[in-house]
Parts: C-alpha cells; structure tokens; sequence
C-alpha cells in the first residue's frame, strides 16, 4: 500500500510538472525592469540570454503601457533575433502576412502577440513613440509546452 502510495504521488508531481508553463516573469529585459518612451524617442525591452530551443506550443509576449503624461501614441513592434544582434518583426498568429506591430492608445493599456511554437532564440519589444508624451513600459515572455 505504501509503494502505490508512492507511486501515485510521484505520478501526480509528474504530470503537474509538465502542465505548467515556462515562464520568463520577471520581464524581456534582466537589466531594466521598464522603459520609457519620450515623444518621438524609442524604448526597447530584450531577451539578454538565448530562449530554450526547447519546444512550445505557443509564445506570449504581453506588454503594459503606463501613461506618465501627454498623448501617448506610437508603434510597439514585437522583434526576434537568431543572433541578438540582428533584428526583425515577427508575424503572429493573427497576422501572419502583416508585421507584428501594435498602435499604443491614449491610456494606461495592455496588449500582446501569440506566437506558434517558439520560431526565434532572441525576442524584443520596440516602441517607437509619437507626439508630446512619456510612458512607461514592461514586458514578459511566456511559453506554453
């Protein structure tokens, strides 16, 4: 009785195990918790080590604007490198034939990309602001197996 007991806790740790998802939380870049994008100016957050080639059934990059001032606006595009050195948008899911690239709104916001399986080693988050603004932004990568 003790050894089925065993074997069915081990079992349980197991399978719990491998339906929990891999998660990069603390966010895309290790050496800032945040940027800040300023007018035209442009913030970038990015992966520093190399993403497990380990397979996954889809990537979430999720983003949060933080309205410090004025009308914020601009472009975030969602990037991925084989090098990290040398960058390009990627395609998601939802647009597949478009660039991944998102319009911030005038507001405190979140958004984020899908992609399938994990395509690239290196991810980063660009956004490239608009107008008389400052504000703020975080990023987290989250893989599904």
């Amino acid at each position: 009785m003790k050894k089925l007991l065993i074997l069915l806790f081990v079992g349980l740790v197991a399978f719990s195990a491998n339906a929990q998802v891999y998660s990069l939380t603390n966010s895309l870049s290790p050496y800032a918790a945040s940027d800040t994008t300023t007018n035209s100016g442009t913030g970038t957050l990015t992966t520093r080590l190399a993403i497990s080639p380990a397979p996954a059934t889809t990537t979430t990059i999720w983003v949060a604007v933080t309205k410090i001032s004025g009308t914020v606006g601009g472009t975030i595009t969602l990037q991925g490198s084989i090098d990290g050195t040398n960058w390009k948008a990627l395609n998601t899911v939802g647009t597949q034939t478009a660039l991944a690239t998102i319009t911030a709104t005038d507001a405190s916001n979140t958004y984020h990309w899908i992609l399938q399986g994990s395509p690239m080693p290196y991810y980063r988050v660009s956004w490239a602001g608009t107008g008389t603004m400052s504000a703020s932004f975080t990023a987290k990568l989250f893989r599904a197996k």
